[in-house]
């Protein structure tokens, strides 16, 4: 059975794959925005 208690085990680990995939993608959003100010016309 499932216990509520075991949830809160599994809030830290969350919170850090939240926090990475958040990072990862703010680097990625910065290096496509900056990567369009420097080639507007992009073949992709």
């Amino acid at each position: 059975m499932i216990h509520m208690a075991g949830i809160f085990d599994y809030i830290p680990i969350i919170t850090v794959i939240l926090f990475g995939i958040g990072l990862v993608g703010a680097m990625v959003y910065e290096r496509a925005r900056t990567r369009q100010t420097q080639e507007p016309e992009s073949a992709t």
